[in-house]
């Protein structure tokens, strides 16, 4: 991964990325003020859907740079995070709604304040194409967690066919 800062739009706008080596972002953070800052986690889920295009301010930062602006940046929901770990454990079975799909995978709701990820290819090699929407149910199992993002990382998932209710 390699780690770009860029100039916003607006006076003092900047955009923090974390990109693959096909200018993917995987992480985002953008900071409009000392007050505002929103995330590629929850609950602003703001994460640039296309290739980044490099403008000629654009920065190169190293991978520390960014971390610290991260970690930053998503401690005001560290307490909610924690909460959920706890309420969540490893092998239990739950169910949600898709909400989006990241390059990281599935991204499901499973609260109004508990996320997931689940595998693409795993998910789609199951599930019938017309069932891939946001809104749709999805069971899974918790395999792990994901400390970068405060999503639940799940396995071994399938879909009812159904829109969540839940």
């Amino acid at each position: 991964m390699r780690y770009v800062k860029a100039q916003g739009v607006e006076e003092g706008e900047f955009y923090y990325f974390e990109i693959d080596a096909d200018r993917i972002a995987y992480r985002q953070i953008v900071v409009m003020d000392e007050q505002q800052v929103m995330t590629s986690i929850a609950p602003h889920f703001h994460l640039n859907e296309k290739a980044i295009d490099f403008l000629i301010d654009d920065e190169w930062i190293d991978k520390n740079e960014f971390e610290v602006l991260w970690n930053k940046a998503i401690e005001p929901y560290r307490k909610e995070w924690n909460q959920a770990k706890q309420q969540y454990g490893p092998g239990r079975r739950v169910k949600g709604a898709i909400v989006m799909f990241y390059p990281q995978g599935i991204i499901i709701k499973i609260s109004d304040t508990v996320f997931a990820v689940a595998n693409d290819e795993e998910v789609r090699s199951q599930a019938k194409a017309e069932n891939l929407y946001p809104g749709y149910e999805i069971h899974g199992t918790i395999r792990a967690y994901d400390e970068d993002n405060f999503w639940l990382v799940l396995k071994d998932c399938n879909m009812t066919g159904e829109k969540f209710s839940g």
